[in-house]
């Protein structure tokens, strides 16, 4: 019987049952899509890292997403820590291009693409009815929302109506505002149109939210927490069109996964 190596990483956290769950799946070659997505559907995680040689994809247990922070982060780790990989930088090829993840001691930075954002403010009646929030301002980045909200206790205390939020035009809202001693923004994000509620720490948000953030307060390098049940911290430098997240990640578990076709994979 032939089966693919699994790990489960809690990424950006340095301990276990915070920050944001990964699996991370290593294949020889490329199933069809509809096993991938089976797979994803069938661990169950925010998110399942498939990796083939250097080329890297994403699941929810839904759909194929284009960027993942969390599961980058996680993939890297396992190379790393449990595959004995030696390099200083790992270069993954993706939908969003190369991606460059460095390592020290077991902390980790992704060198990822920013995302411009565009203001979308006839949106906010329907986006505060979803929240059942009052929204200063609504933005729109890609495949999602960025709405600023007024305080921390406004982004701690939302409650959303996940239907309302999967019935908007973009499948994915982040809210955040300005943070506190401990950080310089904070941030919750609702995907509830890719199959995830609310995504525990979200690093592809930051590609929008730190330069976001880096221009109203004249920073380039900013701490930012994800205020959801799990939670987690990231450190953001900007740096011309790239943003580094910094973080570190635990692995709860490992183990195998059957080859559903029962045929050994062979690199084609």
């Amino acid at each position: 019987m032939y089966s693919y190596p699994i790990y489960h990483v809690d990424a950006f956290t340095e301990k276990l049952f915070s920050g944001n769950p990964a699996a991370v799946v290593l294949l020889d070659k490329w199933p069809a899509d509809e096993t991938l997505i089976a797979l994803a559907a069938e661990i169950g995680l925010p998110e399942t890292a498939f990796l083939v040689e250097n080329h890297l994809r994403w699941f929810t247990p839904r759909v194929e997403v284009d960027l993942c922070g969390h599961a980058t982060l996680a993939t890297a780790f396992v190379l790393i820590a449990h595959r004995n990989m030696q390099d200083n930088f790992i270069t993954f090829k993706s939908r969003s291009g190369e991606l460059r993840v460095s390592h020290q001691d077991g902390v980790f930075t992704l060198d990822f693409p920013i995302a411009d954002c565009h203001e979308e403010n006839a949106l906010i009646p329907a986006i505060q009815d979803a929240l059942g929030q009052s929204v200063s301002a609504v933005f729109a980045a890609h495949d999602r929302y960025i709405c600023v909200l007024d305080s921390v206790e406004q982004i701690t205390h939302t409650q959303p109506d996940f239907d309302k939020i999967a019935a908007l035009p973009l499948p994915g809202l982040a809210i955040t505002a300005l943070g506190d001693s401990s950080a310089d923004f904070v941030s919750r994000y609702f995907s509830p149109a890719k199959g995830v509620n609310e995504d525990p720490v979200t690093g592809s948000s930051h590609c929008v939210l730190a330069p976001f953030w880096g221009k109203r307060l004249d920073k380039t390098e900013l701490r930012a927490r994800q205020l959801s049940e799990r939670g987690g911290e990231l450190l953001c430098r900007i740096d011309g069109d790239r943003v580094y997240l910094t973080g570190k990640a635990k692995l709860f578990s490992y183990g195998e996964i059957l080859n559903p076709h029962g045929q050994p994979d062979k690199p084609e």
